[in-house]
């Protein structure tokens, strides 16, 4: 009987040594996965500071261009009023003279010069 012990006491610790050595292998191989995981979380985390990093200048040039386009917009908007101020006397100029004004009623009304007057009576004037 005392053998038969001893037979299962020897296979129980094999069985225990067995069992053992395989656990030390299985957390030798999950260390090795634990280096690998952490080593390509560090390059993602590098990866995303380095995409933070370009968004913050991209949100920066964005900035910038719609700074920079507003300005355009305003000076287009100021144009537009300029550019119909610059018409307007002359198609009032032309209007009058249609109904027979003459060069010094174009030099005070219209604020033209003399030889703007002389000039828009030639082109726009009755022909005689």
């Amino acid at each position: 009987m005392n053998e038969a012990l001893l037979i299962i006491f020897i296979i129980i610790t094999t069985c225990l040594a067995v069992a053992l050595i395989w656990l030390i292998i299985e957390n030798k191989k999950l260390e090795q996965q634990l280096t690998i995981l952490s080593k390509e979380v560090e390059r993602n985390n590098k990866d995303i500071a380095g995409l933070c990093s370009a968004a913050v200048s991209v949100d920066n040039r964005l900035i910038d261009s719609r700074e920079q386009l507003k300005e355009i917009v305003d000076k287009v908007a100021d144009f537009k009023p300029y550019e119909l101020q610059t018409e307007q006397p002359y198609q009032d100029a032309i209007q009058r003279i249609r109904k027979g004004a003459d060069v010094e009623e174009l030099t005070k009304q219209c604020g033209l010069s003399q030889d703007e007057a002389v000039l828009l009576i030639r082109l726009h004037g009755e022909e005689n």
